[in-house]
């Protein structure tokens, strides 16, 4: 037909290409017979061969069979070791006795551990500061109370507990001021200071709704009487404890942040509120995305200055139960797992309760005993309560657990207090 090409030139060269590859395989295969029975030598005892022949001395030393990687089986994810891994949780370590401040009797205590010197020279604004550099009372043993349920008390029952807590050598006192009103907590603070005990404020509100003002005037006031702790709300993963009516750690990382900067702006020191083991939202998990939260929004220095606030309470639990006394380790854990570092750990509440006041005592008694080797991180424990109603409260609620009552003091303050010092 007018126009059909003929199929045999092109048939022929499809012929000679097929012999010429068949020849080409047999030749190869034959070199491998040749050397059937030895093993082909691995890629970089060959290329040391090919630089030896060339006659160039190698600039590498072959990896070793048996410290080459092991290739993961297939269909193994890879991943990347995690970055946020905690570091060992520590045990109980004895700890090395720390400078201390010594409140004069006009009432002005030395601001720091270190000179006010060194201080400036070793921690600027946007550095964390170590645990050294956080006050400290004088002879400080870590034993603490939590005082009396009431934001403010007559000048009688100032005296009278704050003698108590001498004579029980107590350096640390956690109180309630009216929210950031100032005035009604000055005779007691200015006794806690007076006697060498460290004050500890929490800046009680009923919810976690921001404060009414300015919460740097508050420790514009107190900070020259020898107030530095300042804790900011209290137990926010209890959903009674928000006015919305759920916990949500995400809004408290904000409303914190916020009057923690007025702190820290004055130079106190900001408290996270400490959290209840029995709060509807999980306190490790709260804790955890509380610390997440503040770092999102933008709000981490102020974390180089700040302190948690615990509420180890032990119930009946055993002593070396993790989630009861010792809570604070995982606290830890969860702390350096954000920051890489440990933060400061103050008790505000804690301790034990038994229809059996001997009950309650050999708890206790372990409880205080544990702070004379406990973590350095972990600054105070604090037993809630020292008095209630014969404190000036109303109340009788919190009657059965209070230290001294009407007719009655807990034993452990005859036996263990008043002849202890640490």
């Amino acid at each position: 037909m007018p126009g059909r090409k003929s199929s045999r030139p092109g048939g022929f060269r499809h012929w000679l290409i097929l012999t010429g590859l068949a020849l080409l395989l047999v030749g190869l295969s034959g070199c491998q017979l040749a050397v059937a029975g030895q093993p082909l030598p691995t890629r970089a005892l060959a290329a040391a061969a090919v630089v030896a022949e060339a006659g160039v001395p190698p600039t590498w030393t072959p990896v070793a069979a048996a410290d080459a990687p092991t290739p993961a089986p297939a269909g193994t994810r890879q991943t990347r070791p995690p970055t946020n891994t905690p570091r060992p949780i520590p045990t109980n370590t004895p700890f090395t006795p720390r400078p201390t401040f010594t409140p004069t009797p006009t009432i002005t205590p030395t601001p720091w551990y270190l000179t006010e010197a060194d201080f400036a020279a070793a921690y600027g604004l946007e550095n964390a500061l170590g645990l050294e550099a956080f006050p400290r009372p004088a002879g400080d043993n870590g034993w603490g109370v939590h005082w009396i349920p009431t934001v403010k008390q007559s000048p009688a029952v100032i005296d009278r507990f704050v003698a108590e807590a001498v004579k029980m050598h107590l350096k640390w006192v956690v109180f309630l001021n009216d929210g950031i009103h100032v005035g009604d907590s000055d005779y007691l603070v200015d006794r806690l200071v007076a006697n060498g005990i460290m004050p500890v404020m929490r800046l009680y509100r009923s919810d976690t709704s921001p404060y009414d003002g300015d919460a740097g005037a508050v420790v514009r006031h107190y900070l020259p009487r020898g107030v530095y702790y300042y804790q900011l709300y209290n137990e926010p993963n209890v959903n009674d404890e928000n006015r919305q009516g759920f916990s949500n750690p995400n809004y408290y990382a904000r409303v914190w942040a916020q009057a923690a900067r007025q702190v820290v702006d004055n130079g106190g020191y900001p408290g996270l509120g400490a959290l209840s083991p029995g709060g509807a939202y999980d306190h490790y998990a709260f804790l955890d995305r509380t610390l997440g939260a503040i770092k999102y929004n933008g709000d981490a220095d102020l974390l180089g200055r700040t302190w948690l606030s615990v509420h180890n309470y032990q119930g009946l639990r055993a002593f070396d139960d993790p989630d009861g006394f010792l809570m604070f380790r995982k606290y830890d854990a969860i702390v350096r797992s954000h920051l890489w570092r440990s933060m400061p750990m103050i008790g505000t509440e804690g301790g034990s309760y038994s229809p059996d006041p001997a009950v309650e005592e050999a708890y206790l008694t372990f409880q205080y005993s544990y702070m004379r080797s406990a973590e350095p991180y972990f600054f105070a424990f604090s037993t809630w309560l020292l008095a209630n109603q014969e404190g000036g409260s109303y109340d009788s609620a919190w009657e059965w657990q209070s230290l001294f009552r009407n007719g009655f003091v807990h034993p452990v303050v005859t036996n263990f207090f008043y002849v202890n010092e640490r």
